[in-house]
Parts: C-alpha cells; sequence; structure tokens
C-alpha cells in the first residue's frame, strides 16, 4: 500500500506521459499482489484457530487495507486511461496526503504486533484522521475550482474523476485507521 502510495506520487511528479507508463504497471503489479495478499489472510483465517486480534477486526483491517489498494490503483488507472498531460496541483496535494496517511498506517500495523503505545498510536490514528479531513477540503475546493474555471468539458470530468478517486483513497485509509483504533481500543 505504501508503495502503490509513493508510485501514484511519482506518476503526478512525472512531466513525461511516457516515462508514466511503467509506474503505472507496478501499480497494477502491486494491486494484484495485495489481492493475493489479502486473500491469503482470509484462508489463514479459515485455518488458525486462536488468533492474537479477534478474528473480526482481522478480517476488517485485511479488508480495509485491500480497499485502500484498490482506491490507488482505481486512480492510477484513470490518470492512465485520461493522458492528463499536467495533473492539476490539487490531485498532488491529495496524493501527497495519501502517501503521509499510507506511511502513517504501516507504521501502525507494525505496532500491532505489541501494542504498547496506546496513546501515540491513538495520535497517529488522529493524523490520518486530519489527513482526510484535509484531503476532502482540498477535493471540495478543486470541484468548485474546476467548475468555476475549467472551459473544457472534457477535461472537466476526467480531473473531476481522478479527484474523485482519489478522494474515495483517502476515505479508504481512514476506515482502515476506524479498524486499526478498534484494535487498539479492545487491546486496553
Amino acid at each position: 500500500m505504501v508503495e502503490m502510495a509513493e508510485l501514484l506520487a511519482a506518476v503526478v511528479d512525472t512531466q513525461s506521459i511516457d516515462e508514466r507508463e511503467p509506474l503505472y504497471r507496478l501499480i497494477n503489479a502491486l494491486e494484484e499482489t495485495g489481492d493475493d495478499i489479502t486473500h491469503k489472510v482470509y484462508l489463514g483465517l479459515d485455518k488458525v484457530f486462536f488468533t492474537p486480534i479477534n478474528r473480526k477486526d482481522i478480517h476488517i483491517l485485511a479488508s480495509a487495507i485491500d480497499d485502500v489498494a484498490d482506491n490507488i490503483h482505481e486512480a492510477a488507472g484513470r490518470m492512465n486511461l485520461y493522458n492528463i498531460e499536467k495533473f492539476i496541483p490539487a490531485i498532488g496535494k491529495m496524493v501527497n496526503y495519501i502517501q503521509l496517511s499510507c506511511i502513517e498506517i504501516q507504521k501502525l500495523i507494525n505496532a500491532l504486533g505489541k501494542i504498547k503505545d496506546t496513546e501515540g498510536m491513538l495520535a497517529s490514528c488522529r493524523t490520518i484522521k486530519d489527513h482526510e479531513h484535509q484531503t476532502d477540503q482540498i477535493y471540495y475546493h478543486a470541484l468548485a475550482d474546476l467548475f468555476a474555471r475549467e472551459k473544457d468539458a472534457i477535461t472537466l470530468i476526467k480531473h473531476r474523476d481522478i479527484l474523485y478517486s482519489l478522494e474515495a483513497a483517502a476515505n479508504k485509509c481512514k476506515n482502515a485507521t476506524d479498524a486499526i483504533e478498534i484494535i487498539i481500543l479492545n487491546s486496553i
């Protein structure tokens, strides 16, 4: 998930459409790998009698992480499909918040093995939720700006769709954080 977000940021930072193509392929491959991992988690849950974390919580978290990856993949797919030459600044800002959220989620997941600093972990959860809120604000302002300034309907639709996918990815980061937060609170 973190690597996908980093690649998405690289896509937005890359000026040449041709240089973006290998990045899109890597995102596709990582999304497929993520689907395989999620499937293995589900199968593993059926085989293990005792789990270190509530079985349902593991399932919800795995699903939430897969949703983040799916939405990053969707955003990248739209960027590729639409052949965007130059991204509007809001897209870069949203991708940055998604990337920061994915990094925080990864840290939280790594800390779930031995939950010690619950206050610090809950603070990280709040940070991710703040990133999601900031992404929402960027999304709404970018949409308003697009409709006010963009005169080409096709360009408007392309950017609107990409913004929507990125906003959905940020929301899925928040959902993953909610799942982690439940695990943390259940451990107290």
